[in-house]
């Protein structure tokens, strides 16, 4: 009777003996990476890289959710069976994710400020976020739990007078406030500014600075939960990676919302660089 009833199993609920082989992806509200309303809906680099990996992991279902920074964090400190793309590396978040090989990359942190008050400050191009915080006395907002980078995340803890902390990952939120001039910079990625301004988002007035100390790029894997799990599915997902880097697609799919010629052309070594030959 009991293999009559596996077979009637097997043959009628599937999904039943197959619920190691879903990947549930979480995503949250960060345009160009992910993009999930209006005209470019599914056009943002994340999504489109994504894409491609879920094609090379056909073993598996996939499920795409929206949640919180907040969120998908602490559903990976629960050990849930989740994943999410691009998710910087920590040592807290080491405690609880297992990380694939290098999977995005993108230019890194800039300073968005108002032209006018750049000007008034006598900013450089190129500033020491430092001196923001220091000689400037300006504030910023962040949202809780977003991994800026190693270097300034170590410059934020130390200046938490300056600085407001928002529970949302939803960046048109920030975007507004900085325009409502309720704090004087935003540390945002380039590729995100520029959508916000050609969007409308908010207006020309603003521009970007480089910041000191920091790499030009910025890279980061996939991090799905800490369990047996997990480490099953980064290994697969290493796999993928190997087959589809090297495909014109997925380099196209990265840099899909890069307008300047010149930094792209900086943006494909860099790929080449630590993507590419780290498969080699």
């Amino acid at each position: 009777m009991m293999p009559v009833l596996l077979l009637i199993t097997f043959l009628f609920f599937p999904s039943a003996l197959r619920a190691n082989e879903a990947i549930t992806w979480y995503a949250y509200d960060q345009p160009p990476a992910y993009i999930f309303n209006g005209p470019y809906k599914g056009l943002g680099f994340i999504n489109k890289s994504q894409k491609l990996l879920i094609n090379a992991l056909s073993q598996y279902e996939h499920n795409e959710v929206q949640v919180s920074v907040g969120r998908f964090l602490h559903d990976l400190k629960l050990k849930k069976n989740v994943c999410i793309f691009g998710l910087g590396k920590t040592p807290e978040r080491s405690k609880y994710v297992t990380y694939s090989n290098t999977a995005l990359i993108h230019r890194n942190i800039h300073v968005l400020i108002n032209k006018e008050k750049a000007a008034k400050h006598l900013l450089s191009k190129s500033i020491n976020l430092v001196d923001l915080f220091e000689k400037h006395n300006f504030s910023t907002s962040i949202v809780d739990g977003r991994f800026y980078g190693k270097t300034i995340d170590s410059i934020l803890a130390k200046h938490q007078n300056n600085i407001l902390i928002r529970p949302s990952s939803a960046d048109r939120a920030l975007y507004k406030m900085l325009e409502l001039n309720r704090f004087d910079f935003l540390l945002t990625f380039p590729s995100s500014a520029i959508y916000a301004i050609e969007t409308g988002l908010i207006s020309s007035d603003f521009e970007l600075l480089k910041v000191k100390h920091i790499p030009a790029f910025m890279k980061t894997g996939i991090g799905c939960s800490k369990t047996e799990w997990g480490e099953k599915v980064v290994r697969d997902i290493n796999k993928a990676l190997t087959e589809i880097s090297s495909k014109p697609a997925y380099f196209e799919a990265l840099s899909f919302w890069m307008k300047d010629e010149h930094d792209k052309q900086a943006f494909h070594n860099f790929f080449k660089r630590e993507v590419l030959d780290s498969y080699k």
